[in-house]
């Protein structure tokens, strides 16, 4: 596999990851640093940004909201401070979701592959949020009709793609067939950036759940 640089080392890395097991291992050797690496040193703002858009969609702060990729809480914690309260999450990573419970904002975090079957019921949330997840390294389309399972007719999914991956990971295609099968309905889709830097490096994401 040909390596891909990302702003810093740390991203590379994290791009290069090949299976579970090596993102286990490399999120616990930097859960306790990730936010630091991440909004320190990168001025990392997709999280933010996308939690930004489910609010403009989402206004109800009484919204159950499932955070897919949680990672340590950086895109929840922003809907925490703007008064959403019924926050649950899931991440590959235990030490991820260690790093996550710390932060107090969570109402249940479990310890989760989204490319299975994710334990939870049909039609429970009002929202679906991810950062970072779908990109390099990481986590492909294939989730994404669960994803639309959990979540409430009339709920939303808010999420990044990276933009190396749009269309050669099938995502372009795997939304517009949802779109044309009458399951969801796009409300935002545009290209912006992930850092502080003039480099548009992902699409931000906004659909709607019809059936």
């Amino acid at each position: 596999m040909s390596k891909i640089n990302g702003p810093s080392q740390f991203v590379s890395d994290a791009y290069q990851l090949d299976d579970e097991a090596d993102s286990i291992e490399f999120y616990k050797k930097w859960a306790d640093d990730y936010d630091h690496q991440m909004l320190v040193k990168l001025e990392y703002v997709a999280p933010i940004g996308i939690a930004r858009l489910l609010c403009e969609f989402l206004p109800n702060k009484e919204s159950e909201i499932f955070d897919v990729g949680c990672g340590t809480g950086l895109t929840c914690r922003f809907l925490a401070d703007n008064g959403y309260q019924a926050l649950d999450g899931i991440d590959l990573s235990p030490d991820m979701v260690r790093v996550a419970r710390e932060q107090g904002i969570y109402r249940d975090l479990i310890v989760g592959d989204v490319n299975q079957i994710i334990e939870r019921h049909s039609s429970i949330y009002d929202a679906v949020i991810s950062s970072g997840t779908f990109t390099h390294g990481h986590v492909g389309p294939e989730p994404l009709d669960e994803l639309f399972r959990v979540l409430r007719t009339g709920g939303i999914l808010a999420c990044t793609v990276h933009k190396d991956l749009w269309t050669s990971r099938g995502f372009e295609r795997k939304l517009e067939s949802l779109v044309s099968d009458g399951q969801a309905k796009c409300l935002h889709l545009k290209q912006d950036k992930y850092y502080k830097t003039d480099n548009i490096d992902g699409w931000f994401c906004v659909y709607q759940k019809v059936s």
